[in-house]
């Protein structure tokens, strides 16, 4: 599976058109093709696309800040052409939030919440998370019975949204609203969404959250809330930022996984041989699932902000300079990754940064992973074949990358 590249002009690269989107990957030849780092003249940041430029950024949190880049997509800064969801008395961009945040407060808000997902801790899990995938086999089995299979909606979707309310201490049946928030929230940041909308979920799980915590404040659980409450009693968390920390453990938890599965069988769809392959050799599915991050990973790109004057590549960048690094287009990268437009599942690309790289390396990569895993391993031991019976549709975002929709049937 190659794509087919050509000469584009790069003053008409625009992250945001959906034509893009659609297929960024010639775009993203192009860009790295440009000796330096590219200018978007229309929204005024620039563009990392190349492997060693985005690890030189990624590696650099002090210069290229997380906190200044990401906090201005928050507040709707990086373009006007983009909202961000508001509530009437709460400004999320004002709180510390691990994506959007430097060190020293990233170190210490990574490390308060980081013990929930220990190698450890994530290994524990595949029991549940086992049980989980196979109930939503059975509802995809049997909306196929029904001919209203959707790979998307009953197993790509369900399975990690459940576990992540189940590490939160949500009760199942919130799932909905919590995929509907999270979808709402996500598509106004990437410029897609409707911001009306957007700012009432956002009403909606600041109240829910709020809610939960308090909960959890009289009488503690074994969950991930609880965790959070207890930081805020030792003063190590204000109130506010527990609710932020759900609310990014709930879009992150369920995004990426979603993504990475539907990306995946985007590839196998396109490739048969490729699924008759890992039915005969599960073994083989992990390989798959780095090869996916690599070749079509879940979330294309996120912001920095530059500190001060920084050189990069063969471009002055100055201080207050923000900075679109792409992480689809680096793990394109013909300097770094061999014969880069083709799927090959000996590659296992390890050095992929599908998740990032650094200090904001995903927390949750190995929870994906798991899921992603766990999902594909129950899908082949339990069918025989799926059979795409409609065209996809696909998410609508610059930053994430994904299928909304993959009507299919079982057998």
């Amino acid at each position: 599976m190659k794509n087919t590249t050509a000469s584009f002009a790069l003053e008409s690269y625009d992250p945001f058109d959906p034509r893009i989107q659609a297929d960024p990957y010639p775009w993203y030849r192009a860009l790295r093709g440009h000796p330096g780092i590219h200018f978007v003249e229309q929204d005024r940041f620039y563009v990392a696309a190349r492997y060693d430029h985005l690890l030189t950024v990624l590696r650099q949190p002090q210069l290229f800040s997380s906190e200044l880049g990401m906090g201005s997509l928050m507040r709707g800064e990086v373009s006007p052409r983009l909202g961000r969801p508001r509530t009437s008395d709460i400004d999320i961009a004002a709180l510390r939030v691990l994506i959007a945040t430097d060190p020293p407060d990233h170190t210490m808000l990574r490390r308060l919440v980081s013990r929930g997902f220990t190698p450890s801790a994530i290994a524990a899990l595949e029991p549940r998370v086992r049980e989980i995938a196979r109930a939503c086999l059975d509802g995809l089995i049997d909306a196929s019975r029904r001919g209203d299979a959707d790979l998307v909606r009953d197993l790509a979707e369900p399975l990690p949204v459940l576990v992540i309310a189940e590490m939160l201490g949500i009760p199942a049946e919130h799932r909905g609203d919590f995929k509907r928030w999270s979808d709402d929230v996500v598509g106004v940041l990437s410029g897609a969404g409707d911001l009306d909308r957007a700012q009432q979920s956002m009403s909606d799980m600041f109240e829910f959250f709020v809610g939960a915590a308090e909960e959890r404040r009289h009488r503690p659980a074994d969950d991930l809330i609880s965790a959070l409450v207890a930081q805020s009693d030792d003063g190590s968390l204000e109130p506010m930022e527990i609710v932020v920390f759900c609310i990014l453990l709930l879009i992150a938890g369920n995004e990426t996984t979603t993504n990475l599965l539907a990306n995946l069988a985007a590839v196998l769809f396109a490739d048969p041989s490729l699924d008759a392959r890992l039915r005969r050799d599960p073994s083989l599915i992990p390989a798959a699932i780095e090869e996916t991050l690599r070749y079509d990973g879940p979330v294309q790109g996120l912001f920095r902000e530059t500190r001060a004057s920084a050189r990069l590549a063969d471009t002055e960048l100055p201080a207050g300079a923000r900075v679109l690094v792409l992480f689809g287009s680096a793990n394109r990268d013909e300097r770094h990754f061999a014969d880069p437009d083709t799927f090959r599942l000996e590659r296992n690309p390890r050095d992929h940064i599908g998740f990032g790289a650094g200090i904001h390396l995903c927390l949750g990569a190995a929870l994906a992973r798991l899921e992603a895993r766990v999902a594909l391993e129950e899908l082949f031991a339990h069918t025989r074949r799926l059979t795409a019976t409609g065209p996809p549709t696909r998410v609508d975002s610059f930053i994430l990358r994904g299928l909304r929709r993959i009507p299919v049937t079982v057998s």
